[in-house]
């Protein structure tokens, strides 16, 4: 049976969820234009995950005290994930490791798709899911449907770089895009499940 632990993580559940979302992200054509190689990748997600596990909410997807699935969310109001949110928060040793083995031309990437989707954030109140990834069938749709429950007070926001996998995954979760904009040669589709909005 699956179940949604919804609290902050230990270090054991960091590792897991590390572990998750760079398997799930591998290949994610976003990423792959951002990052040199998975250890870039991986050393990437385990700063955002150590950022929200701060500074936002971490909702795991457990099977068998397993982590299968990660949904990654910003508290309303709060900045988003980006190097320079993280040093504001007092990651300087997090930042120094990740700075060390990364390339420069994939910091400059990453903080050109950053500058990118700020531009385009959905401007209207909103929760905002940072990232979700699984590496167990139905353990997105399970992550997303907690969700969807839990933030009924206002629209869910999110980016899809992998529009060719996943458009019709959150179509049926009653979301749709507003606008689908190019991110360093890479297509991506804004959703949310607000009524009423209008592809742009």
């Amino acid at each position: 049976m699956m179940t949604i632990i919804d609290k902050k993580q230990n270090r054991d559940g960091v590792n897991q969820i590390t572990d998750v979302l760079t398997e799930a992200f591998k290949e994610d054509p976003l990423y792959q234009a951002i990052f040199e190689n998975e250890r870039e990748l991986r050393r990437y997600l385990k700063l955002m995950i150590d950022y929200y596990n701060k500074n936002g909410e971490v909702h795991a997807a457990v099977v068998d005290e397993k982590i299968v699935g990660v949904s990654i969310w910003n508290f309303k109001g709060m900045p988003f994930f980006s190097l320079r949110s993280a040093l504001s928060s007092g990651m300087f040793g997090e930042i120094l490791k990740f700075l060390m083995i990364t390339h420069i031309k994939s910091l400059i990437k990453l903080e050109n798709e950053g500058l990118i989707t700020e531009r385009y954030h959905y401007n209207r109140e909103h929760h905002y899911l940072f990232m979700i990834g699984s590496v167990m069938k139905g353990a997105g749709q399970t992550l997303m449907e907690y969700a969807i429950d839990k933030f009924s007070d206002c629209p869910i926001y999110l980016e899809n770089s992998n529009i060719k996998n996943n458009r019709i995954f959150y179509e049926r979760l009653g979301f749709h895009p507003i606008k689908t904009i190019e991110v360093l040669g890479v297509s991506m589709d804004l959703l949310t499940n607000s009524k009423g909005e209008q592809l742009l």
